[in-house]
């Protein structure tokens, strides 16, 4: 199995889907009392992507993009326009929009993560669900700390494979709570979830895929 830092090629088109997948077991007694326990710590994305009325060689590219994949065996990247960044997808990445982590005025190493925040009614209590980023897209990684912007290769290095930022000899964060933060756009990693992929002639030289299922791998 190999990642390959490739992306399907063309657009989507409308109609395709992404979601985020719990795995949890529910057990339900009688009495109507649930008793729920997760599997696993995260949710994992799946996506089916559509890529509708398209030309033969447009479709020819994807043949060829499932072909050096062999199906699902290798991954590749992907860039969920609906979720690709540390804030909301109509916003501009910021220096503070994610915490990663709390200096200690020698640790240098962060992972990038981003947060998921619920605000309960009364507005006293935010709950949040850190997501751990593996790949941010080169150019558009942030970092502040203490809320001063800090400058890549001369403060930080970001490993664009993993999404670690290692923070220069010299530079490493002060003591501080939630003091690292970070600003991105990040892809993410999948695979197709099909052995085959099926294509539909439209028309003569003209073809679309309505259905193309991806699964996020970790």
């Amino acid at each position: 199995m190999t990642f390959y830092n490739a992306e399907p090629p063309g657009t989507i088109s409308q109609g395709s889907e992404a979601a985020p997948v719990s795995l949890v077991d529910i057990a339900r007694g009688p009495t109507g009392f649930d008793q729920r326990r997760s599997r696993r710590s995260r949710r994992l994305r799946r996506f089916n992507l559509a890529k509708n009325i398209r030309k033969a060689n447009d479709i020819n590219d994807l043949y060829a993009f499932f072909e050096v994949m062999n199906g699902p065996e290798h991954s590749f990247a992907i860039t969920n326009i609906l979720d690709d960044r540390s804030c909301k997808p109509e916003n501009t990445p910021a220096a503070n929009d994610a915490v990663i982590g709390s200096g200690d005025g020698a640790n240098a190493v962060f992972q990038l993560k981003k947060q998921y925040k619920v605000t309960e009614v009364d507005g006293s209590t935010v709950v949040a669900i850190d997501r751990n980023i593996y790949l941010p897209v080169s150019g558009t990684v942030l970092i502040a700390v203490d809320g001063v912007t800090k400058t890549e290769t001369t403060h930080y290095t970001v490993n664009y494979a993993t999404g670690v930022v290692t923070f220069t000899a010299g530079n490493e964060p002060a003591v501080g709570v939630n003091n690292v933060t970070a600003g991105f756009k990040f892809r993410e990693k999948v695979r197709f979830d099909t052995n085959d992929l099926s294509v539909v002639a439209e028309f003569v030289r003209v073809g679309s895929a309505s259905s193309i299922p991806l699964i996020e791998v970790r």
